[in-house]
């Protein structure tokens, strides 16, 4: 385990999550068998960040409240103006500051999904090295260099599909929604619910072609290394004298590579689940009030508005499910390659 720079790990852990997790100590309880971390901490975490992102959130909700009772006001009391011109103008004005507030939101969740997609992406870098180093000295090293090579791919391919096409698309969504919600006529509902479709297909697309990696690979290059594995311990024992002391120093060895790995990938989960717990419960806390909102406004305000306050909700569950996916598609290659090589 000397042989394992730690370094570049801990020095991003700590750059993400400050001082509070020990990458090379939660490996250490992996290898013997321990608890890599306690689940009553998890849960305290989880219940503590969410009402901490409610309090962060309650003032702009209540602005979103007052602007649009105001809204809903002014539409259904329209006959008192004698010129109906006014209260149309008036609902414009409102609706273009809830605009606004709305975009500022989103662009905040935005940012949310960014920062926690690069965290993992600058994890995933600093810990392959170390992780197929650990892989190849189990004697699977045709199966580490392939991993290694597909980890690095898919990083990159994560970078690009991302930041070039999934958030970009979710942003035209989420403006398409706040447009089409300006007069009463509909003109981009098909338009945002093929943005929409687009999306989730796309994620959906993406999931399947790491899986279908991790199925085909699977079943091919940890064969011809376990086939290896087995003739060179086999040469070994027809050595004459020393062919079964050779043969059990061997297994040994490869035991042990086989638990620093495997503790390794487990800790790396951890993390992975970690880095993703507070971006995720604070997206999820922002769709639900948008949800939650859209249904208790709508008996007493315009339908355009509670339209839109679901659309801005369908929005922040499209980032959730951008950041879930890639989360998952970490979770299943390192989880998919410790499970292939464990022979």
């Amino acid at each position: 385990m000397e042989d394992i720079d730690f370094g570049e790990i801990q020095q991003v852990l700590d750059e993400i999550l400050g001082n509070s997790m020990d990458f090379e100590q939660m490996v250490k309880q992996g290898m013997e068998g321990g608890r890599i971390f306690s689940w009553d901490y998890l849960t305290g975490q989880f219940f503590h960040i969410f009402l901490e992102e409610l309090l962060a959130q309650r003032q702009m909700w209540m602005h979103i409240l007052i602007l649009t009772i105001a809204a809903g006001v002014l539409i259904h009391f329209s006959d008192v103006f004698q010129n109906k011109s006014v209260s149309r103008i008036s609902f414009c004005m409102i609706y273009m500051i809830l605009f606004l507030i709305l975009i500022a939101s989103f662009q905040n969740s935005m940012g949310i999904a960014k920062g926690v997609m690069e965290h993992m992406r600058s994890f995933m870098t600093v810990l392959a090295p170390a992780y197929f180093l650990a892989m190849a000295m189990t004697s699977y090293t045709v199966s580490a260099g392939v991993y290694y090579e597909f980890v690095l791919l898919l990083i990159s391919a994560v970078r690009w599909f991302t930041e070039v096409f999934v958030l970009p698309c979710i942003e035209i969504y989420v403006l398409m929604v706040l447009a089409d919600h300006l007069s009463k006529e509909s003109r981009l509902t098909r338009f945002a619910e093929l943005t929409e479709m687009i999306v989730g297909w796309s994620l959906k697309a993406a999931l399947a072609a790491v899986a279908g990696f991790h199925m085909i690979q699977g079943a091919v290059t940890p064969a011809a290394d376990l086939f290896r594995k087995t003739a060179v311990s086999k040469g070994l024992e027809m050595v004459p004298g020393v062919g079964d002391m050779s043969s059990s120093v061997t297994d040994l060895v490869l035991g042990s590579a086989m638990l620093i790995k495997n503790g390794i990938g487990a800790a790396a989960l951890i993390v992975l689940v970690f880095l993703c717990l507070v971006p995720l419960v604070k997206l999820g806390v922002i769709m639900a009030a948008y949800y939650i909102l859209a249904a208790v406004l709508q008996p007493v305000s315009d339908e355009r508005i509670t339209e839109c306050l679901t659309g801005m909700g369908n929005g922040v569950r499209l980032l959730f499910k951008a950041v879930f996916t890639v989360l998952v598609l970490f979770l299943l290659t390192i989880a998919l390659a410790t499970a292939a090589t464990g022979g």
